[in-house]
């Protein structure tokens, strides 16, 4: 019987268009994990979101981009609750085993185009923030303004 060098030579090719065929798939995956597999959102309106990258860090942002991973930050880590509805956002941070929490609103009626290094964008979003508060402020603060929205735990 006469040896089949064929046979092998198949056998390797099959083999490494498996092993070429697995790295291309890794590679894809990878790409679309990097940018939002490991980050919950949630877009609160306005291109404001309460980005998630896990329990303790909460932030709100200012981004035009979907599964942004970046932006201006809004409300600092840890957001603890939040509520919103189409003119306000509202939340409450800090740790969650302090007693030092504070206050935000936000009020969403505006419009700008973001503008890479443009400091008057940060300005123009920044001036719609109200906050750090205490409590007293921000309760007198929802009365004024008649904010009904109610802040839930996340």
């Amino acid at each position: 019987m006469v040896p089949n060098h064929y046979e092998n030579i198949t056998c390797l090719d099959n083999q490494s268009f498996m092993k070429k065929k697995v790295f291309v798939l890794f590679i894809v995956l990878s790409s679309l994990c990097s940018a939002c597999c490991f980050l919950k959102e949630e877009h609160l309106g306005n291109n404001f979101i309460l980005s998630e990258y896990d329990n303790k860090d909460i932030t709100i942002i200012y981004s035009e981009k979907t599964c942004a991973n970046s932006g201006i930050q809004i409300v600092p880590m840890t957001v603890l609750e939040y509520g919103y509805d189409s003119k306000w956002i509202v939340a409450k941070s800090g740790s969650e085993g302090s007693n030092k929490f504070q206050y935000w609103i936000i009020d969403k009626d505006f419009k700008v185009k973001i503008i890479i290094d443009n400091d008057s964008v940060l300005n123009i979003v920044k001036s719609h923030v109200y906050g750090p508060l205490d409590t007293v402020s921000f309760a007198k603060k929802l009365i004024v303004d008649r904010i009904t929205v109610v802040l839930k735990k996340i």
